[in-house]
């Protein structure tokens, strides 16, 4: 009896030791597919480089065949001239009133930048620094907007995903005083994702 009560024992222990091991195996398989932002190299900055090539020569057909990926688009962030609500666009291109060819520099600085919205003192409004500025400061205004939005389940849940990759993994690119892009890594090339008019808008 001792000893099949120690075999019955022994094979408890194998069965819970298996069972704890592939429950480990899952969580370390659930955090590995969680989206991550990648660390900027050489190649990004130099990609970079090329979207202010291309916004300097005004060649937006270039621009949008290269850096807007045609399954996720290219969403713009606004607020509205009455009651100042924050809305979004989601298109497959960027126009051209969207941008501009004035481009201050063409070297990319990882660092913060600021504007200020200064009503007293004209000396104090605008950009804390000019230049182009790579920042990781991702707002969810997106994701924020998408789940208010009315919308088949199905296809919000599959923009929610797009956006999820859009928001924990991409770059801000501010280009001072032209424009503010999010820059996301989607199947191995970077793309332009997002257009942001929320952080140079001064309205209340």
């Amino acid at each position: 009896n001792l000893g099949v009560n120690t075999m019955i024992k022994n094979l408890l222990f194998v069965l819970i030791s298996i069972f704890f091991t592939a429950c480990s195996v899952n969580q370390v398989n659930v955090v590995s597919d969680e989206p991550k932002r990648e660390e900027i190299t050489n190649k990004f900055i130099d990609e970079i480089g090329y979207i202010l090539f291309l916004l300097k020569r005004n060649d937006l057909n270039s621009l949008n065949a290269k850096f807007i990926n045609p399954n996720y688009g290219v969403y713009e962030i606004y607020k509205t001239d009455i009651g100042n609500r924050i809305f979004y666009k989601h298109s497959t291109s960027i126009s051209a009133e969207q941008i501009s060819d004035l481009i201050e520099s063409f070297e990319v600085k990882q660092e913060e930048v600021t504007f200020n919205c200064s009503p007293y003192n004209d000396a104090d409004y605008g950009w804390s620094k000019g230049g182009v500025f790579l920042t990781a400061n991702i707002k969810p205004y997106l994701s924020n907007l998408i789940v208010a939005t009315p919308q088949n389940q199905k296809e919000k849940e599959a923009e929610l995903k797009r956006i999820s990759l859009i928001e924990k993994t991409s770059y801000e690119l501010i280009i001072t005083n032209n424009i503010i892009f999010y820059l996301t890594k989607i199947n191995g090339n970077w793309y332009i994702t997002l257009i942001d008019n929320i952080k140079t808008d001064c309205s209340k």
